[in-house]
């Protein structure tokens, strides 16, 4: 019996920024917790940011994974906080100058609804262009500002064989991170180790729920780590292929608002005491 939902956000519940939720998604979110499941989020972005994702509507954001597993969020309360480390920000930062086309963006953990980020090695243009499409209010920066850091990222403009090359070696100098890209041209940088999937377990024995009582939804490498940790795992039709293939089960495309459709089924199931149709076959 599934007890709990966890569902990425970007191209999975809802697609790259449109802007906010649907009503329908919504509402079958609203539908799902009244059958008894609860609902939260697996996701890279940070509650801010959230927020205007879900028009302010704050109550589904109130428990799951945030920042990538940086934060864990219990009825909204702050059950756990990881920090970029900020020396391999700072070698980060000094080695991204001589990259053309690429820079990094910085997260301060003292944050508010605009999602103030300090970007490093860029232009103001460069970095207004990708502000409108990543939803950020950029401040270029010459150094990594000496303050706690909850998140970080990899911008570039460059082919995507380049940017792999440029993220091999970001890789080989900062091995106190890891590197997960949810999306062209943006790229997470991670403490080494954490992700969505290693902050599960926390989330699990926090919420008393096992393993097998977790449905979780997702599209792209970042959810690798979730997707491969539990047994009931979906990815949308659009999913990168990797998540499609570490998936147990799948359904339509984000953009035809597949997971608002399979959260309805879950819930008409759990009250019917049956199986969701999309679960019914591996594979």
């Amino acid at each position: 019996m599934i007890k709990l939902v966890l569902c990425d956000v970007d191209n999975t519940l809802v697609p790259f920024n449109e802007r906010p939720l649907s009503p329908q998604t919504l509402e079958a979110i609203r539908e799902l917790r009244a059958s008894g499941i609860r609902f939260g989020l697996a996701t890279g972005r940070d509650y801010y940011e959230l927020l205007h994702i879900f028009g302010g509507e704050s109550e589904p954001l109130q428990t799951g994974i945030l920042s990538n597993g940086k934060k864990i969020l219990v009825d909204g309360e702050l059950k756990s906080l990881s920090l970029i480390d900020h020396e391999g920000m700072v070698r980060l930062a000094r080695e991204v100058r001589d990259i053309p086309n690429t820079f990094v963006c910085v997260y301060p953990l003292a944050t508010d609804e605009r999602n103030p980020v300090w970007c490093l090695g860029t232009t103001q243009a460069q970095m207004e262009e990708f502000a409108k499409v990543f939803e950020f209010t950029g401040t270029l920066a010459d150094e990594v500002p000496d303050e706690p850091i909850i998140g970080a990222t990899v911008a570039c403009g460059e082919s995507q064989e380049r940017f792999d090359q440029i993220l091999s070696r970001f890789a080989q100098i900062t091995p106190q991170f890891d590197f997960a890209q949810p999306t062209k041209r943006w790229c997470d940088i991670l403490p080494a180790g954490l992700n969505k999937g290693t902050a599960l377990d926390s989330l699990l024995r926090l919420l008393d729920v096992g393993l097998d009582e977790v449905l979780v939804f997702g599209d792209a490498d970042n959810d690798l780590g979730l997707l491969q940790a539990v047994p009931n795992s979906v990815a949308v039709a659009n999913a990168t292929p990797t998540a499609k293939a570490a998936a147990r089960w799948h359904i339509g495309a984000c953009e035809n608002h597949a997971v608002a459709g399979a959260l309805r089924e879950l819930a008409r199931a759990a009250r019917a005491g049956e199986t969701p149709d999309y679960m019914l076959g591996d594979r």
